[in-house]
Protein backbone atom coordinates (compact mmCIF):
# COMPACT_ATOMS: atom_id res chain seq x y z
CA UNK A 1 0.00 0.00 0.00
CA UNK A 2 1.34 3.41 -0.98
CA UNK A 3 1.79 6.08 1.64
CA UNK A 4 0.25 9.40 0.53
CA UNK A 5 2.70 12.21 -0.11
CA UNK A 6 3.13 14.42 2.91
CA UNK A 7 2.08 18.02 2.37
CA UNK A 8 5.00 20.48 2.37
CA UNK A 9 2.84 22.71 4.56
CA UNK A 10 2.42 20.27 7.43
CA UNK A 11 5.32 22.07 9.11
CA UNK A 12 2.85 24.87 9.86
CA UNK A 13 0.90 22.59 12.22
CA UNK A 14 -2.30 24.32 11.13
CA UNK A 15 -4.88 22.30 9.21
CA UNK A 16 -6.77 25.31 7.89
CA UNK A 17 -3.63 27.02 6.64
CA UNK A 18 -2.25 23.79 5.23
CA UNK A 19 -5.45 23.19 3.27
CA UNK A 20 -5.55 26.81 2.07
CA UNK A 21 -1.97 26.73 0.80
CA UNK A 22 -2.50 23.40 -0.97
CA UNK A 23 -5.45 24.94 -2.78
CA UNK A 24 -3.43 28.08 -3.48
CA UNK A 25 -0.59 26.28 -5.27
CA UNK A 26 -3.18 24.31 -7.23
CA UNK A 27 -5.08 27.39 -8.44
CA UNK A 28 -2.24 29.89 -8.95
CA UNK A 29 1.26 30.03 -10.33
CA UNK A 30 3.16 30.00 -7.04
CA UNK A 31 6.94 30.03 -7.47
CA UNK A 32 8.18 29.67 -3.89
CA UNK A 33 6.96 29.86 -0.30
CA UNK A 34 9.20 30.79 2.64
CA UNK A 35 8.24 30.33 6.29
CA UNK A 36 9.66 32.01 9.39
CA UNK A 37 8.58 31.46 12.99
CA UNK A 38 9.51 34.25 15.39
CA UNK A 39 11.44 33.17 18.43
CA UNK A 40 9.66 33.69 21.77
CA UNK A 41 6.53 34.84 19.94
CA UNK A 42 3.31 33.43 18.50
CA UNK A 43 3.88 35.34 15.27
CA UNK A 44 5.04 33.66 12.09
CA UNK A 45 5.56 34.84 8.51
CA UNK A 46 4.89 33.40 5.06
CA UNK A 47 6.50 35.06 2.05
CA UNK A 48 4.85 33.75 -1.11
CA UNK A 49 6.44 34.42 -4.48
CA UNK A 50 4.05 34.45 -7.47
CA UNK A 51 4.66 34.72 -11.20
CA UNK A 52 2.62 37.86 -11.87
CA UNK A 53 2.35 41.14 -9.98
CA UNK A 54 -1.40 41.30 -10.68
CA UNK A 55 -1.82 37.99 -8.86
CA UNK A 56 0.25 39.26 -5.93
CA UNK A 57 -1.99 42.33 -5.54
CA UNK A 58 -5.18 40.30 -5.89
CA UNK A 59 -4.13 37.58 -3.43
CA UNK A 60 -2.85 40.06 -0.84
CA UNK A 61 -6.31 41.62 -0.67
CA UNK A 62 -8.10 38.31 -0.06
CA UNK A 63 -10.22 38.15 3.07
CA UNK A 64 -8.63 34.92 4.29
CA UNK A 65 -5.20 36.61 4.47
CA UNK A 66 -6.49 39.03 7.12
CA UNK A 67 -8.38 36.25 8.91
CA UNK A 68 -5.27 34.08 9.16
CA UNK A 69 -3.31 37.03 10.52
CA UNK A 70 -5.92 37.92 13.13
CA UNK A 71 -6.76 34.38 14.19
CA UNK A 72 -3.41 32.60 13.96
CA UNK A 73 -0.88 35.47 14.03
CA UNK A 74 0.46 34.36 10.63
CA UNK A 75 1.53 37.30 8.46
CA UNK A 76 1.42 36.60 4.73
CA UNK A 77 3.25 38.60 2.04
CA UNK A 78 2.60 38.05 -1.68
CA UNK A 79 5.40 39.39 -3.91
CA UNK A 80 5.87 38.75 -7.61
CA UNK A 81 9.08 36.94 -8.44
CA UNK A 82 10.59 39.61 -10.70
CA UNK A 83 10.33 42.20 -7.93
CA UNK A 84 11.70 39.72 -5.43
CA UNK A 85 14.72 39.13 -7.62
CA UNK A 86 15.25 42.86 -8.16
CA UNK A 87 15.07 43.63 -4.44
CA UNK A 88 17.48 40.79 -3.75
CA UNK A 89 20.00 42.34 -6.14
CA UNK A 90 19.72 45.64 -4.24
CA UNK A 91 20.34 43.93 -0.91
CA UNK A 92 16.84 44.47 0.50
CA UNK A 93 17.15 43.29 4.15
CA UNK A 94 13.56 41.99 4.42
CA UNK A 95 14.12 39.74 1.40
CA UNK A 96 17.57 38.74 2.61
CA UNK A 97 16.15 37.61 5.94
CA UNK A 98 13.02 35.79 4.75
CA UNK A 99 14.29 34.08 1.61
CA UNK A 100 17.00 31.97 3.18
CA UNK A 101 17.34 28.47 1.77
CA UNK A 102 16.59 27.01 5.19
CA UNK A 103 13.23 28.82 5.25
CA UNK A 104 11.84 27.52 1.96
CA UNK A 105 8.94 25.08 2.40
CA UNK A 106 7.69 24.99 -1.20
CA UNK A 107 9.07 25.44 -4.71
CA UNK A 108 7.28 24.86 -7.98
CA UNK A 109 8.76 21.74 -9.57
CA UNK A 110 8.96 22.88 -13.18
CA UNK A 111 9.84 26.48 -12.40
CA UNK A 112 12.94 27.90 -14.02
CA UNK A 113 12.87 30.75 -11.54
CA UNK A 114 13.91 30.38 -7.96
CA UNK A 115 15.52 32.54 -5.35
CA UNK A 116 17.56 30.86 -2.66
CA UNK A 117 19.84 32.90 -0.45
CA UNK A 118 22.69 30.99 1.06
CA UNK A 119 25.40 33.57 1.60
CA UNK A 120 26.98 34.69 4.84
CA UNK A 121 27.05 38.12 6.44
CA UNK A 122 30.53 38.84 5.16
CA UNK A 123 29.31 38.61 1.57
CA UNK A 124 26.13 40.57 2.22
CA UNK A 125 26.99 43.39 4.63
CA UNK A 126 28.19 45.83 1.94
CA UNK A 127 24.85 45.56 0.14
CA UNK A 128 23.05 46.09 3.45
CA UNK A 129 25.11 49.20 4.22
CA UNK A 130 24.47 50.67 0.76
CA UNK A 131 20.73 50.01 1.09
CA UNK A 132 20.56 51.68 4.51
CA UNK A 133 22.80 54.59 3.47
CA UNK A 134 20.48 55.33 0.54
CA UNK A 135 17.60 55.84 2.94
CA UNK A 136 19.57 58.08 5.31
CA UNK A 137 20.88 60.17 2.41
CA UNK A 138 17.45 60.82 0.88
CA UNK A 139 15.85 61.38 4.28
CA UNK A 140 18.47 64.00 5.07
CA UNK A 141 17.79 65.82 1.80
CA UNK A 142 14.08 66.01 2.66
CA UNK A 143 14.92 67.31 6.15
CA UNK A 144 17.24 70.01 4.83
CA UNK A 145 14.54 71.13 2.41
CA UNK A 146 12.05 71.49 5.26
CA UNK A 147 14.56 73.42 7.37
CA UNK A 148 15.35 75.82 4.53
CA UNK A 149 11.66 76.54 3.89
CA UNK A 150 10.99 77.16 7.59
CA UNK A 151 13.86 79.65 7.67
CA UNK A 152 12.33 81.41 4.65
CA UNK A 153 8.85 81.48 6.27
CA UNK A 154 7.45 79.66 3.24
CA UNK A 155 4.51 78.28 5.22
CA UNK A 156 2.62 76.46 2.48
CA UNK A 157 5.80 74.93 1.09
CA UNK A 158 6.80 73.71 4.56
CA UNK A 159 3.59 71.68 4.85
CA UNK A 160 4.03 70.25 1.35
CA UNK A 161 7.65 69.30 2.13
CA UNK A 162 6.66 67.70 5.43
CA UNK A 163 4.04 65.68 3.57
CA UNK A 164 6.72 64.42 1.16
CA UNK A 165 9.08 63.60 4.04
CA UNK A 166 6.43 61.70 6.01
CA UNK A 167 5.26 59.91 2.86
CA UNK A 168 8.85 58.92 2.10
CA UNK A 169 9.39 57.53 5.61
CA UNK A 170 6.11 55.61 5.56
CA UNK A 171 6.97 54.05 2.20
CA UNK A 172 10.31 52.91 3.58
CA UNK A 173 8.63 51.45 6.65
CA UNK A 174 6.30 49.50 4.39
CA UNK A 175 9.30 48.18 2.46
CA UNK A 176 11.09 47.09 5.62
CA UNK A 177 8.06 45.40 7.19
CA UNK A 178 6.47 43.79 4.12
CA UNK A 179 9.22 43.58 1.50
CA UNK A 180 7.04 45.54 -0.87
CA UNK A 181 5.54 48.96 -1.49
CA UNK A 182 1.95 49.76 -2.38
CA UNK A 183 1.67 52.30 -5.16
CA UNK A 184 -1.10 54.80 -5.86
CA UNK A 185 -2.57 54.97 -2.35
CA UNK A 186 -3.02 58.11 -0.28
CA UNK A 187 -1.43 58.86 3.07
CA UNK A 188 -4.48 57.76 5.06
CA UNK A 189 -4.51 54.30 3.49
CA UNK A 190 -0.75 53.89 3.87
CA UNK A 191 -0.91 54.68 7.58
CA UNK A 192 -3.82 52.27 8.08
CA UNK A 193 -1.99 49.53 6.21
CA UNK A 194 1.15 49.95 8.29
CA UNK A 195 -0.83 49.72 11.54
CA UNK A 196 -1.26 46.01 10.75
CA UNK A 197 2.48 45.53 11.20
CA UNK A 198 3.34 48.45 13.49
CA UNK A 199 0.44 49.16 15.87
CA UNK A 200 2.71 51.54 17.78
CA UNK A 201 2.26 54.06 14.94
CA UNK A 202 -1.20 54.87 16.29
CA UNK A 203 0.31 56.97 19.02
CA UNK A 204 1.64 59.50 16.49
CA UNK A 205 -1.44 60.14 14.34
CA UNK A 206 -4.67 61.69 15.63
CA UNK A 207 -7.66 60.21 13.82
CA UNK A 208 -10.36 62.30 12.19
CA UNK A 209 -12.52 59.19 11.76
CA UNK A 210 -11.95 55.47 11.24
CA UNK A 211 -10.22 56.00 7.90
CA UNK A 212 -8.69 59.49 7.93
CA UNK A 213 -6.15 61.41 9.99
CA UNK A 214 -5.80 65.01 11.11
CA UNK A 215 -2.45 65.62 9.43
CA UNK A 216 -3.80 64.62 6.01
CA UNK A 217 -6.53 67.20 6.51
CA UNK A 218 -3.85 69.85 7.09
CA UNK A 219 -2.01 68.81 3.94
CA UNK A 220 -5.23 68.91 1.90
CA UNK A 221 -6.04 72.38 3.24
CA UNK A 222 -2.56 73.53 2.25
CA UNK A 223 -3.00 72.32 -1.32
CA UNK A 224 -6.36 74.07 -1.50
CA UNK A 225 -4.77 77.29 -0.23
CA UNK A 226 -2.07 77.08 -2.89
CA UNK A 227 -4.73 76.65 -5.58
CA UNK A 228 -6.55 79.71 -4.23
CA UNK A 229 -3.31 81.69 -3.93
CA UNK A 230 -3.74 81.86 -0.15
CA UNK A 231 -1.39 81.11 2.76
CA UNK A 232 -1.93 78.95 5.85
CA UNK A 233 -0.34 80.64 8.86
CA UNK A 234 -0.20 77.60 11.11
CA UNK A 235 3.46 77.38 12.00
CA UNK A 236 2.50 76.10 15.48
CA UNK A 237 1.98 72.69 13.85
CA UNK A 238 5.55 72.48 12.53
CA UNK A 239 6.85 71.01 15.78
CA UNK A 240 4.17 68.30 15.80
CA UNK A 241 5.06 67.37 12.23
CA UNK A 242 8.72 67.27 13.20
CA UNK A 243 7.89 64.89 16.07
CA UNK A 244 6.02 62.61 13.66
CA UNK A 245 8.92 62.64 11.21
CA UNK A 246 11.50 62.01 13.94
CA UNK A 247 9.42 59.14 15.31
CA UNK A 248 9.12 57.51 11.89
CA UNK A 249 12.86 57.89 11.45
CA UNK A 250 13.37 56.10 14.77
CA UNK A 251 11.09 53.25 13.69
CA UNK A 252 13.06 52.86 10.47
CA UNK A 253 16.43 52.96 12.22
CA UNK A 254 15.32 50.33 14.73
CA UNK A 255 13.89 48.14 11.96
CA UNK A 256 17.21 48.29 10.10
CA UNK A 257 19.00 47.35 13.30
CA UNK A 258 16.66 44.43 14.00
CA UNK A 259 16.88 43.06 10.47
CA UNK A 260 20.65 43.34 10.54
CA UNK A 261 20.77 41.38 13.76
CA UNK A 262 18.27 38.76 12.57
CA UNK A 263 20.14 38.22 9.34
CA UNK A 264 23.35 37.70 11.27
CA UNK A 265 22.03 35.70 14.19
CA UNK A 266 18.60 34.43 13.05
CA UNK A 267 15.50 35.06 15.12
CA UNK A 268 16.90 36.62 18.27
CA UNK A 269 14.59 39.49 19.09
CA UNK A 270 16.11 42.75 20.29
CA UNK A 271 15.55 46.47 20.50
CA UNK A 272 11.83 47.09 20.45
CA UNK A 273 10.84 50.64 19.57
CA UNK A 274 8.57 50.92 22.58
CA UNK A 275 10.95 49.45 25.16
CA UNK A 276 11.25 52.81 26.91
CA UNK A 277 7.52 53.19 27.41
CA UNK A 278 6.39 52.89 30.98
CA UNK A 279 3.19 51.08 31.93
CA UNK A 280 0.37 53.11 33.34
CA UNK A 281 0.30 53.00 37.11
CA UNK A 282 -3.14 51.87 38.10
CA UNK A 283 -4.86 53.77 40.88
CA UNK A 284 -5.44 50.52 42.73
CA UNK A 285 -5.45 52.22 46.11
CA UNK A 286 -8.48 54.35 45.27
CA UNK A 287 -11.29 51.83 45.24
CA UNK A 288 -13.91 54.54 44.66
CA UNK A 289 -12.16 55.72 41.50
CA UNK A 290 -11.73 52.19 40.17
CA UNK A 291 -15.36 51.39 40.87
CA UNK A 292 -16.43 54.60 39.11
CA UNK A 293 -14.29 53.81 36.06
CA UNK A 294 -15.86 50.36 35.78
CA UNK A 295 -19.33 51.91 35.92
CA UNK A 296 -18.43 54.57 33.33
CA UNK A 297 -17.16 51.91 30.91
CA UNK A 298 -20.57 50.22 30.92
CA UNK A 299 -21.97 53.35 29.25
CA UNK A 300 -19.30 54.16 26.66
CA UNK A 301 -16.39 52.64 24.76
CA UNK A 302 -13.74 55.12 25.84
CA UNK A 303 -10.18 55.44 24.62
CA UNK A 304 -8.77 57.14 27.71
CA UNK A 305 -9.78 58.52 31.09
CA UNK A 306 -7.73 61.21 32.82
CA UNK A 307 -8.17 61.87 36.55
CA UNK A 308 -6.95 65.46 36.66
CA UNK A 309 -8.23 67.01 39.89
CA UNK A 310 -9.86 66.25 43.22
CA UNK A 311 -11.49 68.37 45.92
CA UNK A 312 -12.78 67.59 49.38
CA UNK A 313 -15.16 69.93 51.18
CA UNK A 314 -16.61 68.59 54.39
CA UNK A 315 -17.64 65.01 53.75
CA UNK A 316 -17.99 65.42 49.98
CA UNK A 317 -15.15 64.36 47.70
CA UNK A 318 -15.29 65.34 44.02
CA UNK A 319 -13.35 63.56 41.27
CA UNK A 320 -12.58 65.42 38.04
CA UNK A 321 -12.36 63.13 35.00
CA UNK A 322 -11.72 63.79 31.31
CA UNK A 323 -13.34 61.11 29.13
CA UNK A 324 -11.97 60.70 25.60
CA UNK A 325 -13.89 58.63 23.09
CA UNK A 326 -16.36 58.76 20.24
CA UNK A 327 -19.93 59.92 20.87
CA UNK A 328 -19.29 61.08 24.43
CA UNK A 329 -22.14 63.54 24.08
CA UNK A 330 -24.07 65.60 26.61
CA UNK A 331 -26.84 63.05 27.08
CA UNK A 332 -24.34 60.27 27.74
CA UNK A 333 -22.46 62.43 30.27
CA UNK A 334 -25.72 63.13 32.07
CA UNK A 335 -26.63 59.44 32.11
CA UNK A 336 -23.21 58.48 33.48
CA UNK A 337 -23.36 61.20 36.13
CA UNK A 338 -26.82 60.08 37.24
CA UNK A 339 -25.65 56.47 37.44
CA UNK A 340 -22.63 57.43 39.54
CA UNK A 341 -24.88 59.38 41.91
CA UNK A 342 -27.08 56.32 42.29
CA UNK A 343 -24.02 54.20 43.01
CA UNK A 344 -22.18 56.48 45.46
CA UNK A 345 -24.86 58.77 46.86
CA UNK A 346 -23.89 62.31 47.86
CA UNK A 347 -20.56 61.54 49.53
CA UNK A 348 -18.69 61.17 46.23
CA UNK A 349 -19.31 63.37 43.22
CA UNK A 350 -17.86 63.32 39.73
CA UNK A 351 -17.20 66.16 37.32
CA UNK A 352 -17.07 64.65 33.84
CA UNK A 353 -15.69 66.43 30.79
CA UNK A 354 -16.13 64.43 27.58
CA UNK A 355 -14.73 64.94 24.08
CA UNK A 356 -13.49 62.90 21.16
CA UNK A 357 -9.83 63.15 20.24
CA UNK A 358 -10.42 64.78 16.87
CA UNK A 359 -12.53 67.55 18.44
CA UNK A 360 -9.72 68.29 20.89
CA UNK A 361 -7.21 68.37 18.03
CA UNK A 362 -9.33 70.72 15.92
CA UNK A 363 -9.81 73.13 18.83
CA UNK A 364 -6.27 73.26 20.20
CA UNK A 365 -5.83 76.78 18.87
CA UNK A 366 -8.41 77.83 21.47
CA UNK A 367 -8.21 75.27 24.26
CA UNK A 368 -4.68 73.80 24.28
CA UNK A 369 -3.83 75.52 27.58
CA UNK A 370 -6.68 73.61 29.22
CA UNK A 371 -6.05 70.17 27.76
CA UNK A 372 -2.24 70.12 27.86
CA UNK A 373 -2.21 70.15 31.66
CA UNK A 374 -4.82 67.41 31.88
CA UNK A 375 -3.64 64.96 29.21
CA UNK A 376 -0.45 63.93 30.97
CA UNK A 377 0.78 60.46 31.82
CA UNK A 378 0.53 61.06 35.56
CA UNK A 379 -3.23 61.67 35.20
CA UNK A 380 -4.01 58.70 32.94
CA UNK A 381 -6.08 56.11 34.83
CA UNK A 382 -7.62 54.13 31.96
CA UNK A 383 -6.57 53.36 28.41
CA UNK A 384 -8.17 50.96 25.94
CA UNK A 385 -5.07 50.81 23.74
CA UNK A 386 -1.51 51.67 24.70
CA UNK A 387 -0.94 53.36 21.34
CA UNK A 388 -3.56 56.12 21.43
CA UNK A 389 -1.88 59.28 20.12
CA UNK A 390 -1.34 62.49 21.99
CA UNK A 391 -2.79 65.53 20.26
CA UNK A 392 -0.43 67.25 17.86
CA UNK A 393 0.27 70.07 20.30
CA UNK A 394 0.88 73.53 18.86
CA UNK A 395 4.42 74.72 19.52
CA UNK A 396 4.70 77.48 20.43
CA UNK A 397 1.13 77.98 21.58
CA UNK A 398 -0.07 81.52 22.23
CA UNK A 399 -3.28 81.35 24.30
CA UNK A 400 -5.74 84.14 23.63
CA UNK A 401 -9.10 85.20 25.02
CA UNK A 402 -10.44 86.22 21.64
CA UNK A 403 -14.12 86.50 22.59
CA UNK A 404 -13.80 87.13 26.32
CA UNK A 405 -15.18 90.66 26.02
CA UNK A 406 -18.37 89.40 24.38
CA UNK A 407 -18.87 86.66 26.97
CA UNK A 408 -18.32 89.18 29.73
CA UNK A 409 -20.68 91.67 28.08
CA UNK A 410 -23.41 89.00 27.89
CA UNK A 411 -22.94 88.19 31.58
CA UNK A 412 -23.00 91.86 32.52
CA UNK A 413 -26.20 92.52 30.59
CA UNK A 414 -27.84 89.50 32.21
CA UNK A 415 -27.00 90.96 35.62
CA UNK A 416 -28.35 94.39 34.62
CA UNK A 417 -31.55 92.84 33.34
CA UNK A 418 -31.85 90.92 36.60
CA UNK A 419 -31.66 94.18 38.58
CA UNK A 420 -34.30 95.80 36.42
CA UNK A 421 -36.69 92.96 37.14
CA UNK A 422 -35.88 92.64 40.83
CA UNK A 423 -36.22 96.40 41.43
CA UNK A 424 -39.29 96.82 39.23
CA UNK A 425 -42.91 96.42 40.24
CA UNK A 426 -43.04 95.54 43.93
CA UNK A 427 -43.82 91.90 44.55
CA UNK A 428 -43.76 90.99 40.85
CA UNK A 429 -40.91 88.52 40.38
CA UNK A 430 -42.16 86.92 37.18
CA UNK A 431 -39.13 86.08 35.01
CA UNK A 432 -36.60 86.74 37.78
CA UNK A 433 -35.89 83.03 38.18
CA UNK A 434 -35.20 82.66 34.45
CA UNK A 435 -32.89 85.65 34.16
CA UNK A 436 -31.05 84.59 37.33
CA UNK A 437 -30.45 81.14 35.82
CA UNK A 438 -29.17 82.76 32.63
CA UNK A 439 -26.84 84.97 34.66
CA UNK A 440 -25.40 82.13 36.72
CA UNK A 441 -24.68 79.99 33.66
CA UNK A 442 -23.16 82.96 31.82
CA UNK A 443 -21.01 83.83 34.81
CA UNK A 444 -19.66 80.28 35.17
CA UNK A 445 -18.78 79.92 31.50
CA UNK A 446 -17.10 83.34 31.38
CA UNK A 447 -15.17 82.72 34.60
CA UNK A 448 -13.95 79.29 33.43
CA UNK A 449 -12.91 80.70 30.06
CA UNK A 450 -11.05 83.59 31.68
CA UNK A 451 -9.16 81.31 34.06
CA UNK A 452 -8.50 78.22 31.92
CA UNK A 453 -9.01 79.20 28.24
CA UNK A 454 -11.72 76.52 28.04
CA UNK A 455 -15.35 77.27 27.20
CA UNK A 456 -17.64 74.41 28.28
CA UNK A 457 -20.92 73.74 26.52
CA UNK A 458 -24.12 71.96 27.55
CA UNK A 459 -23.09 71.24 31.12
CA UNK A 460 -25.29 71.35 34.19
CA UNK A 461 -24.98 74.30 36.53
CA UNK A 462 -23.38 72.14 39.21
CA UNK A 463 -20.79 70.82 36.75
CA UNK A 464 -19.99 74.37 35.65
CA UNK A 465 -19.58 75.47 39.26
CA UNK A 466 -17.22 72.55 39.91
CA UNK A 467 -15.15 73.67 36.93
CA UNK A 468 -15.10 77.19 38.40
CA UNK A 469 -13.57 75.68 41.55
CA UNK A 470 -11.02 73.82 39.40
CA UNK A 471 -10.18 77.11 37.67
CA UNK A 472 -9.64 78.89 41.01
CA UNK A 473 -10.29 77.11 44.29
CA UNK A 474 -10.70 80.44 46.09
CA UNK A 475 -14.13 80.88 44.50
CA UNK A 476 -15.47 78.11 46.72
CA UNK A 477 -15.91 80.75 49.44
CA UNK A 478 -19.12 81.80 47.69
CA UNK A 479 -20.55 78.33 48.05
CA UNK A 480 -21.78 79.51 51.45
CA UNK A 481 -24.37 81.68 49.70
CA UNK A 482 -25.48 78.70 47.63
CA UNK A 483 -25.98 76.68 50.80
CA UNK A 484 -28.13 79.48 52.24
CA UNK A 485 -30.41 79.41 49.21
CA UNK A 486 -33.88 78.20 50.14
CA UNK A 487 -33.74 75.35 47.59
CA UNK A 488 -30.94 73.48 45.84
CA UNK A 489 -29.55 76.27 43.71
CA UNK A 490 -28.22 73.97 40.99
CA UNK A 491 -31.54 72.18 40.49
CA UNK A 492 -33.29 75.56 40.64
CA UNK A 493 -31.05 76.99 37.92
CA UNK A 494 -31.26 73.98 35.60
CA UNK A 495 -35.05 73.94 35.95
CA UNK A 496 -35.36 77.62 35.11
CA UNK A 497 -33.27 77.41 31.96
CA UNK A 498 -36.52 76.30 30.35
CA UNK A 499 -39.71 78.33 30.13
CA UNK A 500 -42.54 77.06 32.33
CA UNK A 501 -46.02 78.48 31.88
CA UNK A 502 -46.56 79.09 35.57
CA UNK A 503 -46.31 81.78 38.21
CA UNK A 504 -42.76 82.32 39.47
CA UNK A 505 -42.13 80.74 42.87
CA UNK A 506 -39.95 83.58 44.10
CA UNK A 507 -40.54 85.54 47.27
CA UNK A 508 -38.74 88.52 48.77
CA UNK A 509 -36.33 86.32 50.75
CA UNK A 510 -35.30 84.33 47.70
CA UNK A 511 -35.03 87.50 45.63
CA UNK A 512 -32.64 89.01 48.20
CA UNK A 513 -30.55 85.83 48.14
CA UNK A 514 -30.33 86.00 44.36
CA UNK A 515 -29.32 89.65 44.52
CA UNK A 516 -26.54 88.89 46.99
CA UNK A 517 -25.20 86.12 44.73
CA UNK A 518 -25.26 88.33 41.63
CA UNK A 519 -23.46 91.13 43.51
CA UNK A 520 -20.73 88.84 44.82
CA UNK A 521 -20.13 86.94 41.60
CA UNK A 522 -20.05 90.04 39.40
CA UNK A 523 -17.47 91.58 41.72
CA UNK A 524 -15.46 88.35 41.56
CA UNK A 525 -15.62 88.39 37.76
CA UNK A 526 -14.50 92.02 37.66
CA UNK A 527 -11.53 91.24 39.93
CA UNK A 528 -10.57 88.23 37.83
CA UNK A 529 -10.67 90.11 34.54
CA UNK A 530 -9.02 93.35 35.64
CA UNK A 531 -6.66 91.74 38.16
CA UNK A 532 -5.57 89.25 35.52
CA UNK A 533 -5.20 92.11 33.02
CA UNK A 534 -7.54 90.32 30.65
CA UNK A 535 -9.76 93.37 30.12
CA UNK A 536 -9.27 97.00 31.06
CA UNK A 537 -11.70 99.36 32.79
CA UNK A 538 -12.99 100.76 29.52
CA UNK A 539 -13.84 97.30 28.26
CA UNK A 540 -15.42 96.30 31.55
CA UNK A 541 -17.95 99.11 31.21
CA UNK A 542 -19.43 99.10 34.71
CA UNK A 543 -18.86 100.41 38.23
CA UNK A 544 -20.30 99.74 41.64
CA UNK A 545 -22.29 102.47 43.29
CA UNK A 546 -21.47 102.72 46.97
CA UNK A 547 -25.06 103.63 47.81
CA UNK A 548 -26.86 100.40 47.03
CA UNK A 549 -24.22 98.05 45.61
CA UNK A 550 -26.07 97.70 42.33
CA UNK A 551 -24.20 97.58 39.06
CA UNK A 552 -24.51 100.70 36.93
CA UNK A 553 -23.58 100.39 33.28
CA UNK A 554 -21.41 103.25 32.07
CA UNK A 555 -20.26 102.04 28.69
CA UNK A 556 -23.14 100.28 26.95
Amino acid sequence: MKTPNKSPFSVLANEFLESTLNQLVHDHSIVQIFYKQEKNSTKSHLLISVSKNADAIKLQSKKWVAEVREQYQVYIYFIDYSRLEYQFSKGHPFIEYHCQQSSMIYQKEDSRSSLLINRNWKKYHKKFNRYEDTFHHDHKIHQLQVGRLIAENSYNSVFISYEKLIEYDLEYLEELFTGNRTFDIDLNKRINKLLIYIPELKQYFVKKNNHQYFITEIFDETKKSIEEDDIIYNSEMFDSLRIISDSLYTFISVRFYNLKYLIKKQYEKICNVDEDLYPIEESSKDMILNKAINRILTFAELEQIYFFHQTTYGEVKTYYLLLIGLNVNNEKIKAITHSLMSLFGTQYRFLLVGHDRYWIQKNLYQYQSFFVFIMQGKNLVYVSDQYHPEPHWETPHHPQHNDLYFYYKSTLRSSLQFYKLIDGEEGNYQGVDNIFALFLLSFCRTYIYAKTYYLPNYMTTEALWQLCIYADMDIHKYHYFFDQFSTNIFSFTDYNMSVHHSIAKVNTEKADQMKMIVDKLMQELKDALIGGQLLDDAEMGFRFEETDGSIINTNL
